[in-house]
């Protein structure tokens, strides 16, 4: 068995010796310096043939500068087979040349078979020039112009990068790298960015609070002197029954209802107020549904207290273009939390506002339905108690459920429009746009002949200011 191994072996190396008893021999052809259209880049072509034996290995072309030894490209050179050759076209940026003239060296195939200085290696070498003058000359461009032209296809100044796009990938500080190192980076960097989600996510939810909606109490300061048929213990007691600044109450003759208004000291809606927190809530005949509540992001109450401070210097179009991107967040932050069995059920949305102590003002007023028109009977601000920094107040309104014959696309889109409108009526500084046909008489009226109960216990008494 050894025996048939070594003259295995022996017959393969003399045979290997057999391929090489003609050896190869490469030459380099004289080489050719054109330079492109724009004249910012030189092509070195020449050829590479073998004048020898078939070669058995490959090799390298290696191009550079003369005097300083400076690497200017390097390409491989393929095993040639006797009398084949190989012809390349190599390029040289002239911005990327320390001189604008220069001589360079080619050499071809010098190794293990062709060694440096060697006889047999002596056509391996070529030499030749490159002159920026005489790129200018062919292309008819400013030397100088050559000079400043970027030397790289996307050059970053402030982290000192230059980017060459190639067919089979690109070259950053002249360093190729191909489309699988491409397509491994953009995987390493979609990684990154997950990781980077993950962490913003795990953090958000260890740092930041969930927004929160807090038991209103009312700041109303509620005396027990007052007598209850005095025009002031009346008025303590329609406060507590004031829901928003919108009249919802069903036009019956002598129907009385009563809402409240916050403004600043020039009257404007919401001037010095600030929307604390929006919450949603579905409810029924038993009372709210804990398990539909939404407490909206703070995002969409900066966007809604931005707006209201926009409102006065906006006309109705541009007040309803800015309202109803926060009204289509709003209605779909809401009804996420309602489930499929339960959307007919109306919504309650809460809104808690703060205004700055000495300069935001609440408003009531007591309306009177008859004469087909709410008739304006009462208005006063209130006696706060003791109050902090800030003064609490509270809306609330009711928005339907989907409706019978309705679509859930159709609710979707219906709720939007309702919310939309409602916050322009909120928002606009006029008062009660809803209701056009609101009056408010100078004088108050007398009670009317049929029994009108609620409009002779809600009348001041003369000698009370109604401020």
């Amino acid at each position: 068995m050894i025996r048939l191994v070594i003259i295995a072996v022996i017959i393969f190396g003399s045979s290997a010796v057999a391929a090489q008893i003609e050896p190869r021999d490469y030459a380099i052809s004289a080489p050719r310096v054109t330079f492109s259209d724009d004249g910012a880049t030189a092509i070195i072509s020449f050829v590479v043939n073998n004048q020898g034996g078939d070669a058995v290995e490959a090799s390298r072309v290696e191009i550079t500068e003369h005097q300083s030894g400076d690497m200017l490209a390097t390409e491989s050179l393929p095993r040639l087979p006797a009398g084949g050759e190989q012809s390349f076209r190599i390029e040289a940026r002239l911005a990327e040349l320390p001189a604008p003239d220069l001589f360079f060296k080619i050499e071809a195939g010098i190794d293990d078979y062709e060694l440096a200085d060697s006889p047999i290696a002596r056509d391996n070498v070529q030499i030749f020039r490159i002159n920026k003058a005489d790129a200018a000359a062919a292309t008819g461009a400013d030397p100088a112009d050559l000079a400043a032209r970027p030397a790289v296809d996307l050059y970053l100044p402030l982290v000192n990068i230059g980017i060459n796009f190639l067919s089979d990938g690109v070259e950053i500080n002249e360093v190729r790298y191909g489309s699988g190192d491409l397509l491994g980076f953009g995987g390493l960097i979609l990684v990154a960015l997950f990781c980077l989600w993950l962490l913003s996510l795990a953090l958000r939810l260890v740092f930041r609070r969930p927004p929160k909606f807090e038991t209103w109490q009312p700041p109303y300061a509620v005396s027990a002197w007052h007598d209850p048929n005095s025009a002031l213990g009346r008025r303590q007691g329609w406060q507590f029954h004031a829901q928003n600044c919108m009249i919802d109450a069903p036009r019956a003759p002598n129907q009385v209802t009563v809402i409240k208004r916050l403004t600043d000291d020039n009257g404007v809606s919401l001037g010095a107020w600030r929307i604390q927190a929006v919450r949603t809530t579905q409810y029924d005949i038993y009372g709210r549904i804990s398990r539909s509540e939404v407490v909206m992001p703070q995002r969409i109450n900066k966007q809604l207290t931005r707006i209201a401070r926009q409102a006065p210097v906006l006309d109705s179009d541009e007040l309803r273009t800015a309202i109803q991107p926060v009204a289509q967040r709003l209605c779909r932050h809401a009804l996420a939390a309602v489930e499929k069995q339960n959307r007919m059920l109306p919504l309650a949305l809460d809104m808690r506002f703060e205004g700055a102590l000495g300069e935001a003002r609440v408003h009531f007023e007591l309306y009177q339905y008859r004469s087909d028109a709410w008739h304006l009977i009462d208005h006063w601000e209130p006696e706060l108690g003791k109050l902090g920094a800030r003064i609490p107040e509270q809306f609330t309104f009711s928005l339907n459920g989907q409706l019978p014959g309705e679509s859930y696309r159709e609710f979707k889109s219906r709720l939007r429009d309702d919310l939309t409108q409602l916050l322009i009526g909120l928002l606009s500084e006029r008062r009660h746009d809803s209701e056009a046909d609101v009056q408010a008489p100078d004088q108050p009226q007398p009670a009317p002949a049929d029994g009108g109960g609620a409009w002779n216990d809600a009348a001041p008494d003369d000698e009370t200011d109604a401020r």
